[in-house]
């Protein structure tokens, strides 16, 4: 595994990547057990996903695949998110968040309001992303893209650490890109 493989769910070509097919794997045999799937999917916190069976397996997963993913809480409440929010996919399609996000629905608005996506954009804390996004996947009929959801949170960090990949600009982008205008 060279240097920039270390770290699962790179943003760019998701579905190119081994750590997608490992998640995508995963949430197939999550499918299959519908007593995990539902403790995932009714978990109200981070605590509560990081307490199932069925994380801490994704844990193992990416940890005996060699990604670098250590004992930070940070990056540990990154994996419950991303493996919480998997639960709750029905149905995995091929659209990204903030497209399917900004896709109007009847008339001319977006399925998802341009206030709620400033809030989202302002979230700095994983807890309150995971809640948020929660909200996100139930507008959208519990439908998301597993790769694009799954980048979207590892790469999500506070707004005052300035990355250069920072998640909420492609999101943003995305979604004004497919919204319609405003009068």
């Amino acid at each position: 595994m060279n240097g920039s493989d270390k770290y699962p769910f790179p943003q760019g070509k998701p579905e190119d990547h081994p750590s997608f097919s490992l998640l995508y794997d995963w949430w197939q045999q999550l499918n299959d057990n519908r007593g995990e799937r539902a403790i995932l999917r009714r978990a109200a916190s981070l605590t509560e996903v990081m307490l199932s069976p069925a994380y801490m397996r994704l844990l193992r997963a990416l940890r005996s695949r060699g990604y670098a993913i250590g004992n930070s809480n940070a990056q540990l409440a990154k994996i419950a998110a991303i493996a919480g929010l998997a639960a709750r996919i029905k149905e995995p399609v091929s659209d990204g968040l903030a497209k399917r996000m900004g896709t109007p629905k009847s008339g001319s608005k977006p399925v998802f309001s341009e206030l709620r996506l400033r809030r989202l954009l302002a979230c700095d804390d994983i807890e309150e992303l995971y809640t948020l996004l929660r909200r996100v996947l139930a507008l959208l009929g519990d439908q998301a893209n597993l790769a694009d959801l799954a980048a979207i949170i590892w790469y999500w960090a506070p707004l005052d650490e300035k990355r250069p990949y920072d998640p909420r600009r492609r999101l943003a982008y995305d979604y004004y890109a497919i919204a319609p205008a405003k009068p």
